[in-house]
């Protein structure tokens, strides 16, 4: 999930998958997957939602600065930013 810059109730939910295989365009591979609490190495898949912040019971992980900037540039990417 991504937090907004802004003040929101709402989260973008974007797809984890332990299933690399046939990666789309801007689809990619977190680097520091352990780092982010998650249990097997994982990909962003393009498969967006929005939530309402308020149904997030714990918080797993964060992202590294890296898996951070890369899944900025694929939301500019699927979004046509």
């Amino acid at each position: 999930m991504v937090s907004p810059d802004y003040p929101s109730d709402d989260l973008l939910v974007v797809a984890v998958t332990s299933v690399g295989d046939g990666l789309r365009p801007g689809e990619f591979a977190f680097q520091f997957w352990r780092e982010a609490g998650l249990i097997h190495p994982s990909f962003a898949k393009r498969a967006i939602a929005s939530a309402a912040g308020i149904l997030v019971r714990k918080q797993l992980g964060q992202l590294h600065e890296s898996d951070l900037a890369k899944l900025d540039a694929a939301l500019g990417y699927w979004f046509g930013l």
